[in-house]
């Protein structure tokens, strides 16, 4: 008897302290891990996908508006290459492009080599430039641990699936809900560069929007295994409905202007009456509006290096180039 209770002790002693590694996992400590696993991760690869299709109709409009977009994107700890193309069409308005960028970040000056199609150029910010710190602080948010980390504000209104979910050979949680438009807005000024900030409030503040007034739809897939992400999807589709619906009637209305009816011989006393603006209707409908990021090949990125023909093909036309230069440029 005695050694059946010893027996017990012993298998107790040892269960508790394993049962302590086994802490269950909660939307704030997924969120939290995934995020620092990122961020600390010296390469990965993303596949990135945005697809909109959009009816927009009126008594005097009627278009459709259909637009996607993939890129393909290896990051390390100083370089980022994307691979990309983007179309679109509304009404009989189509166009589209291929793009390439390699993002060189070294201890003196950030080197960016842009394709759009097929002409090359090539851009410098060096250390002593206004935009350097700027410059670092925008390729930090592109490596998106940031995206992932701010999604822990908004936690309560997250939930953790009962089950995980395959993806491949992948085991993965899956962490979903809607969450305000502030979340954009967060991510944004989160960049901490002044320009961006000021883009967005001028844009807010010129279409009288509020962000947190719309919401989106988070979809988070993280490697039970790793932590590290396996998907990161937006669903704006309710936002681009109801962003599109408000822009459009605001656009759409008109106050019909004073009419002095006394300054004409044929004026008739019946029509003293003067016709009241009509409401303009509007019918949005946002079929898809998604942007999803898949995440892969986590430290095992080999060093990116722009190709020589690639800086050889981009200084054939012209000198170097500073961001500043560039940008009084394009004005």
């Amino acid at each position: 008897m005695k050694n059946r209770i010893l027996v017990l002790l012993l298998v107790l002693a040892l269960a508790l302290p394993a049962a302590g590694c086994f802490e269950k996992a909660t939307v704030e400590s997924l969120l939290e891990d995934c995020a620092a696993k990122l961020e600390k991760t010296e390469s990965y690869e993303i596949n990135a996908k945005v697809n909109a299709d959009i009816d927009i109709q009126g008594e005097a409009l009627d278009v459709g508006i259909v637009a996607k977009g993939k890129l393909k994107g290896s990051i390390t700890d100083s370089a980022i290459h994307l691979d990309g193309e983007f179309s679109y069409s509304a009404a009989d308005d189509k166009d589209s492009a291929e793009f390439e960028i390699y993002l060189i970040e070294d201890k003196d000056e950030i080197s960016a080599y842009a394709r759009e199609d097929e002409e090359w150029s090539e851009f410098v910010i060096d250390e002593d430039d206004d935009d350097f710190e700027d410059a670092q602080k925008a390729l930090e948010a592109i490596k998106f641990h940031k995206m992932i980390e701010l999604l822990v504000d908004y936690e309560k209104d997250l939930e953790l699936a009962k089950k995980t979910e395959k993806v491949g050979k992948i085991d993965a949680y899956v962490i979903e809900g809607t969450v305000s438009g502030d979340y954009i807005t967060d991510f944004v000024k989160s960049i901490d560069v002044d320009e961006l900030t000021d883009e967005l409030d001028e844009a807010l503040e010129d279409g009288d929007m509020d962000l947190g007034d719309y919401e989106v739809s988070i979809r988070l897939m993280i490697d039970k295994k790793t932590k590290l992400p396996v998907l990161l999807e937006l669903d704006l589709k309710d936002t681009a409905q109801t962003i599109l619906e408000d822009l459009l009637t605001a656009l759409m209305s008109f106050d019909i202007p004073d009419f002095d009816y006394e300054d004409y011989d044929d004026y008739e006393d019946d029509e003293d009456e003067e016709p009241e603006p009509s409401e303009p209707e509007v019918e949005v409908n946002v079929k898809i509006c998604v942007f999803e990021i898949e995440f892969s090949e986590f430290d095992d990125v080999k060093k990116i290096k722009v190709p020589k023909d690639v800086i050889d093909e981009a200084r054939s036309f012209g000198p170097i180039e500073t961001v500043q230069t560039a940008a009084k440029a394009c004005r």
